[in-house]
């Protein structure tokens, strides 16, 4: 159903009138309605629509979208009831939710459970990493300790002690053929005649070469032990303290490697546990939210209009909001309009379109208020036309328009039947009469003037006229009067 359907343009009304007047009766047929004095002034040429209040601003309620199953009223408030803000307007069944939270607790109350255990093993192994490491680095820093003081203190000692027993073997050799070279001299120098004498002098030269043999192995030996210090004992030793400082770091970056690579697994476990406990934390808030949504309370003060508003939409089967009803998520249940600003919506047939546009001012009449006129313009037009019929494609087309009201009435109600005049021309200066004083009489257009206590035909000639005036261009002066002439039925 269209929110206003536009009546003949003014013309087509006019000469409906002008084809009734050309009907066969005779006058005495005709009946004097009442005298209308002729005038120079103005009128209006306008549009007539019919159109239906709407409030600029509808707030929306919706069914909760939180539900797959359907939604099953529980309570209802009755349609077109004031409400203030959040008061309730319908309650959906939270049964099933109710038991989803339930499993939902019992989902967290285990994955708490389950994210303490994995927070003590990672206490627990976290402990035996850092005893392991400190094991380690107390092994290194040994290891440390030991290289250092072999080379700096060991190595040099018993160096320096196999140096100086080089350096004594060789003094005592030394000494000793300084003492044989003594003995020789003193042989030499011996009498030839003390036979015991020189018997004794080379005893002692024997025994003092014996001794230089002895001294000069053990000066050998001496060399020998400091050149297998060098080339062996000094290199060997400490290349076997290298390679145990270098077997400790190993050791220890491989308890470090371990620690951190058992730590970032054991803390990918934790947040992969806190995850999913902070996803079941979630999922309940969600379910609270959604239990909460269930009570589908007023966003603002007004009163509740249960159904689609679009008039357009109204012949489609709409739900009754009531106890038992199964709504879909996010289905529309009704809207609170706001009062404090409407507007007029009408639908402007195809044919009439060119002869409307925005800013066009508009006269209305409320039919449930007769005494109520209201003024406004025209404030938005369709740029696309659609079907009055929306789901018929054969339809008539078109043109959805609204018309904003200048002033605020606080008797109007969204949904109140609008009678619309859309000027289209404002004439000024001219002779004009109701269209009621004319009629169509072989071919020309005739009215009544009234003569003290007779009337005459006069033929007249006509300009631009309204649904009410007609622009008489020739034929009759200000302050003549005319005959309103009305049909017999």
């Amino acid at each position: 159903m269209m929110r206003g359907s536009v009546r003949p343009y003014m013309c087509c009304l006019f000469a409906l009138s002008l084809l009734c007047g050309c009907g066969k009766k005779k006058d005495s047929d005709k009946q004097l309605d009442q005298v209308y004095e002729v005038t120079r002034g103005s009128f209006n040429i306008v549009i007539s629509a019919n159109g239906t209040l709407d409030a600029i601003k509808r707030y929306n309620i919706e069914a909760p979208p939180v539900s797959k199953k359907g939604l099953d009223i529980i309570e209802a408030v009755e349609d077109q009831t004031p409400l203030k803000k959040g008061d309730l307007i319908v309650a959906f069944s939270d049964e099933n939710y109710l038991d989803e939270l339930e499993s939902q607790e019992i989902k967290i109350e285990e994955g708490e459970k389950n994210l303490m255990l994995v927070e003590q093993d990672y206490q627990m192994k976290t402990a035996d990493s850092v005893s392991l490491i400190k094991k380690a680095t107390d092994t290194r820093r040994d290891c440390v300790e030991d290289l250092e003081k072999y080379i700096n203190e060991d190595a040099p000692l018993q160096k320096k002690n196999l140096q100086l027993a080089v350096e004594d073997a060789r003094i005592r050799v030394e000494e000793e053929k300084e003492n044989l070279a003594s003995l020789k001299e003193d042989l030499l120098t011996a009498s030839m005649g003390d036979e015991a004498a020189r018997t004794k002098i080379e005893d002692q030269i024997e025994t003092s070469k014996e001794k230089i043999e002895d001294l000069e192995a053990g000066e050998e030996k001496a060399i020998y032990n400091l050149r297998m210090f060098k080339q062996y004992t000094y290199p060997q030793k400490s290349r076997q303290l290298e390679q145990n400082l270098v077997k400790a770091e190993m050791d220890l970056q491989k308890q470090l490697v371990n620690a951190t690579s058992q730590r970032i697994q054991l803390e990918r476990k934790i947040d992969s546990q806190k995850q999913v406990l902070k996803t079941q934390r979630k999922q309940r808030e969600d379910l609270l939210e959604n239990i909460a949504m269930l009570k589908v309370t007023a966003p603002v003060d007004g009163v509740v209009s249960y159904g689609n508003p679009d008039p357009r939409r109204r012949n489609q089967q709409q739900k009754d909001i009531t106890v038992g009803t199964s709504m879909r998520p996010s289905e529309l249940i009704g809207t609170i309009p706001d009062l404090s600003r409407l507007v007029v919506n009408l639908d402007v047939p195809e044919a009439v379109r060119s002869k409307i546009d925005i800013g066009m001012r508009a006269e209305m009449r409320i039919k449930a208020l007769p005494n109520v006129r209201l003024s406004g313009e025209v404030t938005k037009i369709a740029d696309m036309a659609s079907h009055l019929n929306f789901w018929d494609r054969t339809s008539p087309k078109i043109y959805p328009t609204v018309i904003s009201l200048d002033e605020h009435n606080a008797a109007l109600r969204p949904g109140m039947s609008v009678e619309v005049d859309m000027i289209s021309e404002e004439v000024h200066d001219v002779v004009f009469v109701p269209v009621e004083a004319l009629f169509a009489k072989e071919g020309s257009i005739y009215c009544r003037v009234h003569k003290s206590m007779r009337s005459e035909e006069r033929n007249v000639k006509i300009g631009r006229s309204s649904s009410s005036f007609v622009e008489i261009t020739e034929g009759l002066e200000p302050g003549e009067k005319v005959l309103l002439i009305r049909e017999e039925l």
